[in-house]
């Protein structure tokens, strides 16, 4: 609604400006008319309208401006070219003016090149020519009133002074140049009387204008000349108070551009550094600036229009070609620096002068000049210190004022020092490459962190600043500023955290310095510093997060997490690469430990965690790489990196048990002891092997399940399940594989212990597990069947060591295969024994068990007794197994028809 508001009054200015200079030209149209016209009966009033029964509307003023406006343009009279009493005397006059004036300078030129007469007598008849065209000018108004022909014969004559002055100065030198500029601003102030009293444009476009080319058609001859520069400046300046007092804005347009290019060219073809063309420059400088000013102060609007823009931004572009040809390469930049300077003081002053828009374009003109003037007069740290500096001020300025202009100057300014600094004084290469003198960059970063802190710090109420909302040229100017204050509080958060990222990357320059200090070793001075860096950096981002959590910062806890994912990928990158193994080992258990810390913190002190952080995956699998990495790299030897594991495991652990006092926090408690006994596990498979291994895993088992049963966690039971089955798979695969019971060997049942170890673990696992609910029973059952399978397995290969024990004169494939036999009779026996008391005791479970026995048996009878056995054995073997099967026969149609 405000924009739309905006947008109309713009508009309705804009229509009031256009009738305003159709009113003027209808006072000159009139004026012109009441002389050369006979006077024009006025048309009858229209007859009142009859009074309305009803109140009408307010009319809409802005239609009612559009139809006023075209009523005046329908009514201007239009030109016509067969009108010899208006366009004829016109063009005429015009012509004749400028023609008269060329003629002057032309006569100039020809006598000189000709040597016709003296210098005296040239400037003699071109005194004389110029008088006598103004005199007649003066004439003819007197005698036949205001003219074409009279206006511009005045100016005409003007101008031809300005020549015969310019000629006899710069050509002849027959007049002094401080009298010259004297008679000079005589003339322009006749030729602004002249414009002003008669106020005709014509005199001012012709005498003015035409003074103003006059040095310029000279320069054909001898070049241009410091004098007739001069001259262009003075009537400049007379132009400019013409144009502004009468309102003619074509006349400042025409000036301008008539002025321009001599000064240009002047300072262009300059040698050395003559002060008069410096002065001449500052004069074309604060004329085209003050006609620019003044435009604006006489229209008596608050927004910018755009000649007065135009003006003003012309000027600064001058200066910047001013000081780059006159100072650039020839006095240093010290002088450069402070012509941009004096302009800012001239540029800083009108804008304290003025209001509204054009006090912010002057203003930022003014800063913009003192970066510049800075920027050249200053080098290195002593620029970055200046920018800063006046990033702070403007900071507070913004703050005392409340005006968002001042933060955006602000925030400009800033960027600038800490760009100068990041790119020239403490480049990355300061930190991440062996160099001497690291930190020679620490205090321009520290500079610039403190200027960000001033920054936030001041941001703080800028949100309800109440600045003028521009229009016009500095329309874009407004939406950045409608942007600032709608996201003040995120330019404030921004500061801040940018400003603890200066000062860290200020701190770190100045650590790797002080190493540097203390040794002359650069490359092992590196080394330790960017070890020191990755501490110091890990724990400020642990602090950080600490912060954040406890004052319930969402923004901060994000940017303090991707702070430790930065430092956890340097670490991986850049310190395992660079530094030595001891040292990015010492690192990488850092890290670790600080990922694992913050992890725990971000659980415990964030009650919105009711399960698992989606950020805990990926700290803990970066915790336990670089654990694992760090802790073998640092132990160096199997013992030792087992212990390493080992007590990262345990530690995993213990921290996991305690996080099980929280109830929210029970699944990440258990991820944190899954983990635990994971790494523990392969701790304990590092230190020892074998049997000493399986009775580890086996009483670990056991004591994990017997703490479940205390603490009441029924998952804990599920680790002492995985632990039983790493145990037994181990034992299989390793200690006792089944290639055993297939093979003959020398002692099929060696390393038994561990078989009877796992059973007992099983068996302790599965009584402990107890009989709470229909689930645990079940899991119980199936603990005990498992167990009771293991052990079977295990008096299989009890049976076959014995039998080659017995026998120790037999060659030990016989051997094998007499064991075999007893396997099958031992099997059958079992078997039907299952089946026995399944039918007495009425439990399927048994019976279901001796029946599966007893089919597995005769599988084995078949498949591998039949082929792998001699016809002794083999017989004795079907002789048991058949045995078997018909007493197992016999007892379950007996027992199944007493039962029925």
């Amino acid at each position: 609604m405000n924009d739309q508001l905006l947008l109309r009054i713009d508009e309705l200015e804009g229509r009031t400006d256009a009738i305003q200079r159709e009113l003027a030209d209808l006072r000159d149209l009139v004026t012109h008319a009441r002389r050369v016209s006979p006077p024009v009966r006025p048309a009858p009033a229209p007859p009142p309208a009859a009074p309305s029964a009803y109140r009408q509307p307010l009319p809409d003023y802005g239609d009612a401006v559009a139809r006023a406006a075209k009523r005046v343009r329908e009514r201007r009279p239009r030109p016509d070219l067969s009108d010899v009493d208006l366009l004829g005397p016109k063009a005429l006059a015009w012509a004749g003016g400028i023609v008269t004036v060329l003629g002057v300078v032309f006569f100039f030129v020809l006598a000189v090149n000709r040597g016709w007469i003296g210098p005296g007598l040239r400037v003699a008849f071109g005194a004389i020519a110029s008088a006598a065209v103004l005199g007649a000018g003066l004439w003819l108004r007197k005698r036949y009133g205001e003219t074409y022909s009279s206006l511009a014969a005045a100016g005409a004559g003007i101008a031809g002074w300005y020549a015969t002055l310019l000629a006899a100065t710069a050509l002849y030198d027959l007049v002094p140049k401080p009298l010259a500029l004297v008679l000079a601003g005589l003339i322009a102030a006749a030729g602004v009387a002249v414009s002003i009293a008669w106020r005709a444009q014509i005199v001012g476009a012709i005498g003015l204008v035409g003074a103003t080319v006059v040095p310029a058609l000279v320069a054909f001859d001898g070049g241009l000349t410091r004098t007739g520069t001069a001259f262009v400046a003075l009537v400049l300046a007379a132009t400019g108070v013409v144009g502004l007092r009468m309102r003619w804005r074509g006349l400042l347009v025409a000036g301008a551009i008539a002025s321009l290019p001599q000064i240009a060219v002047l300072l262009a073809d300059t040698e050395g550094l003559p002060w008069a063309v410096v002065v001449l420059a500052a004069v074309f400088w604060l004329v085209y600036s003050g006609i620019g000013v003044a435009e604006q102060i006489l229209r008596g609007r608050d927004r910018l229009d755009s000649l007065p823009a135009a003006f003003i931004l012309g000027s600064a572009g001058f200066l910047v070609f001013a000081t780059a040809v006159l100072f650039g390469d020839r006095a240093g930049g010290d002088a450069q620096g402070i012509a941009y300077l004096v302009a800012a003081t001239a540029y800083a002053a009108a804008a304290f002068a003025v209001r509204r828009e054009l006090g912010m374009l002057l203003g930022a003109l003014a800063l913009s000049a003192v970066a510049v003037g800075l920027a050249q007069m200053l080098s290195g740290a002593s620029l970055t210190y200046a920018w800063a500096a006046e990033a702070a001020v403007l900071a507070w300025t913004a703050k005392r004022f409340a005006r968002l202009r001042f933060q955006l100057a602000a925030l400009a300014y800033l960027v600038l020092a800490a760009g100068h600094a990041l790119l020239f004084e403490a480049s990355v290469d300061h930190l991440f490459e062996s160099m001497s003198h690291p930190a020679g960059g620490a205090p321009t970063v520290a500079a610039s962190a403190v200027a960000l802190l001033v920054i936030a710090l001041a941001a703080s109420g800028l949100e309800t600043a109440q600045d003028e909302q521009p229009h016009g040229v500095l329309r874009p100017l407004g939406a950045v500023l409608r942007t600032l204050r709608a996201y003040e509080e995120v330019v404030r958060g921004a500061a801040f955290a940018l400003a603890a990222l200066f000062g860290v990357y200020a701190g770190s320059l100045a650590t790797l310095g002080a190493y540097q200090a203390v040794t002359n070793d650069v490359d092992r001075a590196f080394y330790v510093g960017h070890l020191t860096l990755t501490c110091a950096w890990a724990a400020l981002g642990l602090i950080a997060l600490t912060a954040a959590l406890l004052r319930r910062g969402d923004v901060a806890r994000g940017l303090a997490i991707t702070w430790l994912a930065l430092v956890t990928l340097k670490t991986a990158t850049f310190d395992a690469s660079v530094l030595d193994r001891s040292l990015h080992s010492y690192a990488f258990l850092l890290v670790a430990g600080v990922l694992f810390v913050g992890t725990v913190i971000i659980h415990e002190l964030d009650s919105r965690v009711t399960s698992i952080s989606p950020l805990a995956y990926p700290a803990l699998l970066s915790t336990l790489v670089l654990s694992v990495i760090g802790g073998t790299n640092v132990a160096q030897g199997s013992t030792w990196d087992g212990t390493a594991v080992l007590g990262a495991g345990l530690a995993l652990t213990l921290v996991g048990g305690f996080e099980l006092r929280l109830p929210r926090l029970r699944d990440f408690a258990t991820l944190l002891w899954g983990l635990g006994l994971t790494v523990a596990a392969v701790g304990e498979a590092i230190i020892v092997q074998g049997i000493p291994l399986v009775l580890v895993w086996t009483a670990s088992a056991v004591a994990l399940a017997a703490l479940a049963r205390l603490a009441s966690e029924r998952r804990l039971f599920v680790a002492a399940g995985v632990y039983v089955v790493v145990a037994l798979a181990y034992t299989v695969v390793d200690e006792t594989p089944p290639s055993r019971l297939v093979y003959s060997t020398l002692h099929p049942g060696a390393h038994l212990v561990a078989l009877v170890l796992v059973v007992i673990a099983t068996a302790a696992v599965a009584l402990l597990l107890g009989r709470d609910d229909e689930a645990q029973g079940a899991l119980r059952g199936a603990g005990f069947w498992a167990g009771a399978v293991v052990a079977v397995y295990g008096l299989c290969l009890a049976i076959l060591e014995v039998a080659e024990r017995i026998a120790p004169g037999n060659d030990v494939q016989t051997n094998f295969q007499r064991g075999h036999t007893a396997v099958s009779g031992f099997l059958g026996l079992l078997g039907l024994g299952l089946l026995y008391a399944g039918l007495k005791r009425r439990s399927r479970g048994l019976r279901v068990g001796g029946l599966a026995l007893l089919g597995a048996i005769l599988a084995k009878i078949f498949l591998y007794d039949l082929a792998a056995l001699n016809s002794a054995t083999r017989a004795v073997s079907f002789l048991a197994v058949g045995a078997a099967l018909l007493l197992g026969g016999f007892f379950y149609q007996r027992l199944s028809t007493n039962h029925a």
